[in-house]
């Protein structure tokens, strides 16, 4: 075996020395004792040190016809500097016969030179080539064999380390990313300075306007509860879709009507400018009176090609007015029990307020309701413990609690008749601050003068249901002082003229008008209209829960609220059901119909209802007979359940 040092053309080199720049070989050859050629035979070889690189990476190879083995050996970089030993094996007729040979590297010098970009000028955002040539002692340096780092003030590179091409040359692009004069740097291993060069990167042109956001996206009208302005957001972009700072934009809204304006002065003058770095300006608008949908349309200032429009923004509600007031409740009568009769507490209905504004919108959220009841308890029981609600979504809810105070019945001071006598009536008022509704004739929606409108006055709690102001009475069943209160509202919106009777009755102190609109806004004067206090109530029974019986009831309960037979055949019954002060039973109270009748009797009853409905009335019933020939007992039987306890209560007729 042989292991010889042989340049590219085969050529045994005397100096064992691996070149940076010219190709070398290691060249094994094989033969046996007798001098005869080993071909085809595997031959491995092996270096001692990483500074120099076989290829193949393997390291083996089978030998040719001629007993050769050819090895492309090079130092591992152009920096590599030392002795490596290569060592080759084999096996020729069984047995292993191995050669070496030292080698000598000595570090190449690197130099780069020739560093260029293309193009010289760029706009912001474009890319920019740039390439350098690396020799090494002089000549170009082999593919891979240098790594170039490159570097620019303008951008980002990429690869920022680039290996050099079969020509020497190392290549890279360059991302813009800064506007100005700019500079780019290559440097390698071994290099003390490195190749610069220059460039120019122009400012990209404004080429578009972004619309970013309206926040928020719902405003309210002027004089309401909520936010009555919006900030809609713009960008000025390049044409790279990068941010552009310093640009005049110009601003109008499209299709205002209902007041609606821009807020501040320099928004009303049409322009702003965008703000570095962000290129970003703003613009504040502001509510008017009525409720509308708005954009605003944003124009490069001198380049009027160049705009955008926002999203919609919506101006929405007003101040709640009188006709869109509504108070309900799931429970008009509960089993709570009367001054009389067994008394039950924490049961309760929710009495639901919905407010709405003149165009049926409903009412910013935050918008407070104040409750206040005759009897019982007004409460959230939702921690706040308050027998006041805010508006959520156009409506909020209070529990009424069955507790004392339960109301005694009315009657004037010297016995004589007031009002409405029975007991357990329990009036709940609900009031807001808002406007007397009004026909809007012009469609502006704001009141102008002369324009119909529902005058309202004073409100009162009408305790009796009798639509006066009673200041003081008597408790029926007690004897007791009682009296009605009102609540108060601005003075400018109290009036000695008569409230209409037409409309919202017992909602108005008799003699509180006064003939003027009331509600929000600006006079032709430029004075403002003075808003008043909305209010609507409700009536919920704290029942006695069982069925009142004809010939029990107390005198002062009108026959036509009692218990009573209105209509019986033998084939029909239709009962009114009371309680024993007149009112209705306890709402959802479980209802059925029965016959108590003779053996020989096949009679039959059916109810048409299955329930106690929801009413603070009596409730009329009927029952379906068939097969009754007269005499039979019709039971009606209310079973009320309060908590945990019920009360069945029987009502019979007899079959004619």
């Amino acid at each position: 075996m042989t292991l010889q040092l042989v340049d590219s053309t085969g050529a045994i080199l005397a100096s064992p020395t691996l070149s940076q720049t010219e190709a070398r070989n290691l060249k094994v050859t094989l033969k046996n004792a007798a001098g005869a050629v080993q071909a085809f035979k595997r031959v491995v070889v092996t270096l001692d040190s990483p500074l120099a690189v076989l290829t193949p990476q393997s390291g083996t190879q089978l030998t040719d016809a001629a007993g050769v083995a050819v090895f492309a050996i090079a130092p591992a970089s152009v920096t590599s500097s030392g002795a490596v030993t290569a060592t080759a094996k084999a096996s020729i007729d069984g047995a292993e016969v191995s050669k070496t040979l030292d080698l000598q590297i000595t570090a190449g010098n690197v130099a780069l030179s020739g560093l260029s970009v293309n193009p010289t000028s760029a706009q912001l955002g474009q890319s920019v080539n740039v390439s350098v040539n690396a020799s090494v002692n002089g000549q170009p340096a082999a593919s891979n064999s240098v790594t170039v780092a490159i570097t620019s003030t303008c951008g980002t590179v990429s690869p920022a380390s680039a290996q050099v091409d079969s020509s020497g040359k190392a290549s890279a692009v360059i991302q813009t990313t800064v506007s100005g004069s700019c500079s780019v740097a290559a440097t390698t291993a071994g290099v003390a300075s490195p190749a610069t060069a220059s460039y120019t990167v122009t400012t990209a042109p404004v080429t578009g306007i972004q619309f970013v956001q309206v926040s928020p996206a719902v405003i309210y009208q002027q004089d309401s509860v909520g936010a009555n302005s919006s900030i809609v957001k713009f960008k000025v972009i390049d044409s790279n879709g990068n941010p552009v700072s310093g640009q005049t934009v110009n601003a109008a809204l499209i299709n205002p009507t209902g007041g609606v304006h821009f807020c501040d002065a320099a928004a009303v003058a049409g322009s702003a400018v965008s703000a570095a770095p962000s290129g970003e300006v703003s613009f504040s608008v502001c509510s008017g009176t009525q409720p509308e949908t708005v954009q605003v349309r944003a124009t490069l200032a001198g380049a009027s090609g160049i705009f955008t429009d926002s999203n919609i923004l919506t101006v929405q509600t007003g101040l709640p007015t009188q006709r869109f007031f509504d108070i309900a409740a799931d429970r008009l009568s509960l089993p709570c029990g009367t001054y009389f009769t067994d008394k039950v507490n924490n049961i309760y209905t929710n009495i639901i307020v919905n407010l709405a504004d003149r165009q049926g919108n409903p009412v910013p959220n935050g918008t407070p309701v104040a409750l206040v009841t005759e009897g019982g308890q007004l409460n959230t029981l939702d921690g706040k413990n308050a027998s006041s609600c805010i508006i959520d979504n156009g409506a909020c809810t209070v529990k009424l609690l069955c507790q004392d105070y339960r109301p005694l019945g009315s009657m004037n001071v010297d016995g004589s008749p007031l009002g409405d006598p029975r007991r357990g009536r329990v009036t709940v008022l609900a009031r807001a601050d808002g406007e007397e509704s009004f026909v809007d004739k012009n469609n502006n929606n704001r009141y102008d003068p002369g324009e119909l409108f529902e005058d309202i006055g004073v409100p009162f709690m009408d305790k009796n249901e009798d639509g006066a102001l009673t200041v003081t009475y008597k408790n029926r069943d007690t004897n007791t002082d009682e009296g009605e209160v009102s609540y108060p509202i601005a003075a400018a919106a109290v009036g000695t003229s008569a409230c209409p009777s037409n409309s919202n009755p017992r909602l108005s102190q008799p003699g509180t008008c006064n003939g003027v609109w009331n509600g929000s806004g600006t006079k032709l004067d430029g004075s403002r209209y003075t808003p008043t206090k909305v209010r609507r109530d409700i009536v919920i029974v704290f029942s006695g829960g069982e069925i009142g019986q004809p010939g029990l009831y107390d005198a002062s309960i009108p026959l036509a609220n009692r218990t009573a037979v209105l209509f019986s055949s033998r084939s029909s019954i239709i009962v009114r059901l009371a309680d024993f002060n007149g009112n209705s039973l306890p709402a959802g109270a479980t209802l059925g119909v029965s016959v108590r009748k003779p053996d020989a009797s096949n009679c039959t009853a059916k109810s048409l209802d299955s329930v106690i409905r929801n009413s603070t009335e009596p409730t009329v019933h009927e029952a379906i007979l068939e097969k009754c020939s007269g005499g039979e007992t019709v039971e009606f039987t209310v079973e009320a359940t309060a908590g945990t306890t019920s009360k069945t209560s029987m009502f019979t007729v007899t079959v004619p």
